[in-house]
Parts: C-alpha cells; sequence; structure tokens
C-alpha cells in the first residue's frame, strides 16, 4: 500500500540509498562511501516513525478508531490485554494523530456542497467547551456555523465568531457551489443569501409558525438531525470535554464520509496520501 517507502534517495548527494540491518533495526544508508548524509531509519517521515508502539500495536489502534467500535475507556482495556500496558496518554496521543490525518484529508480536499439542482440546508447551533480559569472548570459556549447536502453524507462545520452577515455569508460562498438551493431559517444575517453572485436559490421556514413551510414545503431537519448526531456523539465518546473541538469537528466529518466496510481501508489510504507529500 506504499506506508513504508521501499527506498529514498540521499538528501545529501540525491544518489538512491540502500537498506541495511543495523542493531536489529533497518534504516537507508547512502551508497557512496564519501557522503556525508549518513543514515536514515526505515520508519522516519511515515506515520509509524518515532513511537516505541509495535506496528501491531498501531494497527489495532486504528482499527479500534476508524470502526468506531468502542468507547475510550473498551479501547483501553482491548489494548491493555497483551503482555506490555499503554498508558492513557499514549493512547490519547494516538487517537489525536488519527483525527490529524482526518484534518490533513480536507485540507488536501476541500469541501464543496450543493450545485445547480441540489439543496443545501444551514444553520447554527451552539454547543460547550471546557475553560480552565484559576482552578476552576467553566462551561465556555462556542457557535458552530453549518450546512447538510440532502441526499448525501456531505457536511460542513465551523467554529465562528459571531452569527452577523459579514461573517455567515462568506461561508457560504466558501462551502457552498454556485447554483444551490439553500434553506435556512429567518436568522437576520441570511436575508442577503439570494443577492450572492453566485445565484444561489434561497428559501426559508420560520420555525415560530411551523417546521416545515406550507407553500414551499422547506425544512431544516436534515442540518438539526445533523447537530444532534454531532452532540451525542461527542458526548458518547468524549463527554463534554470541547477543548479539542476542532478535531472532534473533522473526525465528525470523516465518519459521515467514510463510515462503512471501507473504514480502515480509507484511513490507511489517505495516510499514504498525507506521506506521499512530505
Amino acid at each position: 500500500m506504499g506506508l513504508i517507502p521501499k527506498n529514498r534517495d540521499c538528501e545529501e548527494c540525491g544518489r538512491m540509498m540502500r537498506v541495511e540491518k543495523m542493531r536489529n533495526t533497518f534504516r537507508f544508508r547512502c551508497r557512496r562511501k564519501d557522503c556525508v548524509g549518513g543514515s536514515i531509519a526505515m520508519l522516519d517521515k511515515t506515520f509509524f516513525g518515532g513511537s516505541h508502539l509495535s506496528l501491531k500495536e498501531i494497527f489495532q489502534i486504528t482499527y479500534f478508531w476508524s470502526r468506531n467500535f468502542v468507547q475510550y475507556d473498551e479501547m483501553r482495556f482491548q489494548m491493555n490485554r497483551g503482555a506490555s500496558e499503554l498508558s492513557d496518554a499514549t493512547i490519547c496521543d494516538w487517537l489525536r494523530f488519527c483525527r490529524d490525518i482526518c484534518a490533513e484529508h480536507y485540507i488536501r480536499n476541500p469541501k464543496r456542497l450543493g450545485g445547480v439542482g441540489s439543496i443545501v440546508e444551514i444553520d447554527e447551533t451552539c454547543v460547550s467547551r471546557r475553560k480552565y480559569n484559576r482552578g476552576r472548570i467553566l462551561m465556555e459556549q462556542v457557535w458552530v456555523f453549518g450546512g447538510v447536502e440532502r441526499g448525501t453524507n456531505k457536511v460542513f462545520m465551523e467554529i465562528v465568531e459571531d452569527r452577523t452577515a459579514a461573517t455567515l455569508l462568506p461561508l457560504i460562498q466558501k462551502y457552498i457551489l454556485p447554483g444551490t438551493t439553500i434553506i435556512s431559517d429567518l436568522w437576520r444575517a441570511y436575508f442577503r443569501i439570494g443577492e450572492l453572485p453566485e445565484a444561489y436559490t434561497h428559501l426559508t421556514v420560520n420555525h415560530s409558525i411551523n417546521f416545515v413551510d406550507p407553500e414551499s414545503g422547506a425544512h431544516t431537519q436534515s442540518v438539526e438531525s445533523n447537530w444532534q448526531q454531532y452532540k451525542m456523539g461527542g458526548k458518547k465518546r468524549y463527554g463534554t470535554h470541547r477543548t479539542m473541538l476542532q478535531d472532534y469537528i473533522e473526525e465528525f466529518y470523516w465518519r459521515k464520509e467514510f463510515a462503512g466496510n471501507d473504514c480502515f481501508y480509507n484511513f490507511w489510504n489517505q495516510v499514504r496520501e498525507h506521506y506521499a507529500n512530505l
């Protein structure tokens, strides 16, 4: 699959390096005797580099994470059934590494929803995250703006400082393709959507009167369901901890798009794509 390179070029002289076994490990060494390039560990600049875990343990952690089979406590129990126990910090680090791969995937593949003939529902929601202040734990409210494309698993979500038109309209243009039909509630920041150069069609629903507009049939039930899934998933796996809110959002993206029998393969394929560009 290309997770570990078969060959490397020497960074000093540019010639192909050869693999040698040195002290029970494999390293790439430059073939030129007079080259000062030295050698490099075979796993250096790979997903496995710099870790004290075995490849088996790394594959186990990423399998549990990608399949979303177990909660954190259960994962810790499963991983510590062997001869050596992994610390909580080690498991947390590797779960963060998995979320980093999600984030890198969406940097390479920016999210764009909708298009002519498609419908995207948009909305904002308020979530809480822990904030530490002089020995106290406070709950800080954070607004997240997002949208859901009907008929697909495509979503976008972004933390916002406020819910003004100056903040939300550029995000609509960033994430939603021209010609899309956009459905929202009557929040005043959305009033100018139909005036944007992307030629959006804008439908609204007045939630103070009904959930579905009786004339147009417009509703935002898909995006509201998305918020519920996100919040329930966070509470199930991470409690109310929100210090890594953006990481959790990107993981939620990933699971919406890649959940299924191929999720483990998709994860490692994205690992390969990321490290191929380094």
